[in-house]
């Protein structure tokens, strides 16, 4: 995909991710063309190639929606995300500055005050800003956009699990293996303590999701 029709791909998919809070509300081609203040076409070849990559689907009388993942769906694409951040996070122990770990605290505050404000937009940013520094120290360009392709998946698992907590006042679990302690396992420079602590990260985020989607299905069937 070119450049610019992948920048409108990544600005299409944050504004399906910001009108998430309704989940009956209806998006439709017309309506993304009007926003971005572009022609139906690129918004039409960005949206076929956003369907065809697994990431939305597109319906009749419901408009374009992020697409339903079911549980081994999610299982295997938070495994193959597992394996790819384990390996980078064992290349940036080798990699990894004073400024380095200084830029990820950043994140970590960032993600942590966002959290006490329930700003779900602003530590989602904080989220991705972290993550992909992980990869960027960890030097290999290939990973980067393999792993950045990986992470699309979780953004879209994270709305429909978002719009679960929502419907349902459901409980918002936090992560035991938290940034902060991803980076004070980066610090002691021992990459087999990092990739324990950044595998465990991505496996609890995996079975969070799939508990989430059984809740919902119990919860749908109580209605």
């Amino acid at each position: 995909m070119k450049t610019k029709r992948k920048r409108l791909a990544d600005r299409i998919i944050e504004y399906l991710v910001n009108n998430r809070e309704d989940g009956k509300k209806r998006i439709t081609e017309e309506m993304i063309s009007r926003y971005f203040r572009v022609s139906r076409t690129p918004v039409r070849e960005v949206l076929k190639y956003l369907e065809q990559e697994g990431l939305i689907q597109t319906r009749r009388g419901r408009g374009i929606t992020f697409k339903e993942f079911s549980e081994e769906e999610i299982r295997e694409i938070y495994d193959v995300r597992a394996v790819l951040e384990e390996f980078a996070i064992v290349q940036a122990v080798k990699n990894i500055t004073q400024d380095d770990l200084k830029r990820l605290r950043s994140y970590v505050r960032m993600y942590n005050k966002a959290r006490e404000k329930k700003d779900r937009t602003k530590g989602e940013e904080a989220d991705h800003l972290f993550h992909n520094a992980l990869i960027e120290i960890s030097g290999n360009r290939y990973l980067s956009s393999l792993i950045k392709r990986i992470r699309l998946f979780s953004t879209v698992f994270k709305v429909g699990i978002d719009r679960e907590v929502s419907r349902y006042k459901s409980k918002v679990d936090i992560n035991p293996y938290s940034h902060t302690k991803i980076v004070k396992a980066l610090a002691t420079g021992n990459p087999e303590v990092a990739a324990e602590m950044i595998r465990n990260h991505i496996l609890w985020a995996r079975d969070y999701a799939i508990k989430s989607i059984r809740r919902k299905e119990v919860m749908k069937r109580r209605e």
